[in-house]
């Protein structure tokens, strides 16, 4: 029964014993009900508004929230590799998913996903212990002339830097490397068919998880057939040998490569039309 109804029937059991001209009585119920009409309106507006509200804060706020990939996050960038092109074709589902590890010393290199366009190849690592948590970002100082060992407050901010004896300026301490003897040697490479280095610029976070980015010289297309080649023999505080190749899937590169650039496109137009009307 709607509060209407109880309102009419309430009313009709207070007015049947008084005496009350009719006019005036015909009156009185129909102030009553149009008072509570109105109240119950307005809730009903309410309601409608707070469910409004409550499935604009469900839609999601940008156009890669739904994606679940990793390159979809802030947190991914590297150098501006992993740009807002990256991100559009990352959630048109563009990336490779993978589960590819590396296990030795009870620590596993895991690569999860990867992303290729027609001159870039990104690829998201993380470093586990047994139990799949990230082991923790902390380095072995022995026997180094430290300079500054990264930390702040106690906690690791930045990786430690150290002076070799008679060598002008200072070192910085990988988190993933190699022994220091071969310091300058890549870790992390791109190998055609045939095994050769791929000549590429190289980042990495060089953190428990993150991207590690190729890009190629002079905007030379990748090979057809190309490989991650690992070569680690330290992990923080814990020396092993994580070495293995993992075939890089290009099945999705074209497509990649053309999302991303029709996005910088887009923005590129928008900048100019916003330069323009500055003016």
């Amino acid at each position: 029964m709607s509060i209407s109804d109880e309102i009419k029937q309430s009313l009709t059991k207070q007015f049947d014993k008084p005496q009350v001209p009719e006019d005036v009585d015909r009156r009185v119920r129909q102030s009553f009900v149009q008072f509570h009409e109105k109240k119950e309106n307005k809730k009903m507006k309410k309601t409608i508004i707070t469910l409004s509200i409550a499935a604009a804060v469900l839609i999601p706020t940008g156009a890669y929230s739904l994606s679940s990939s990793y390159f979809a996050q802030d947190q991914a960038d590297i150098n501006g590799l992993v740009s807002s092109g990256v991100k559009r074709a990352v959630s048109e589902g563009l990336s490779v998913p993978i589960d590819h590890k590396i296990t030795d010393q009870g620590i596993t290199i895991h690569f999860k996903e990867m992303y290729v366009e027609d001159t870039k190849v990104l690829v998201h690592y993380r470093i586990e212990k047994q139990d799949g948590t990230l082991v923790p970002w902390e380095f072995d100082t022995t026997g180094l002339q430290i300079i500054s060992d990264g930390k702040k407050d106690g906690k690791q901010v930045d990786n430690p830097t150290y002076q070799e004896p008679g060598v002008e300026g200072f070192n910085r301490l990988n988190f993933i490397g190699r022994e220091l003897k071969d310091k300058d040697y890549l870790t992390f490479r791109l190998t055609d068919a045939a095994g050769k280095e791929i000549e590429t610029g190289v980042a990495d976070k060089d953190k428990p998880e993150g991207t590690i980015g190729f890009v190629m010289k002079g905007g030379a297309s990748l090979p057809q057939t190309i490989k991650l080649s690992v070569d680690i023999d330290r992990i923080g505080k814990t020396k092993g040998s994580w070495k293995g190749d993992i075939a890089i899937d290009q099945s999705k590169a074209k497509q990649a490569t053309e999302a991303a650039k029709a996005k910088q496109a887009t923005e590129a137009a928008k900048d100019k039309e916003a330069t323009e009307a500055a003016r």
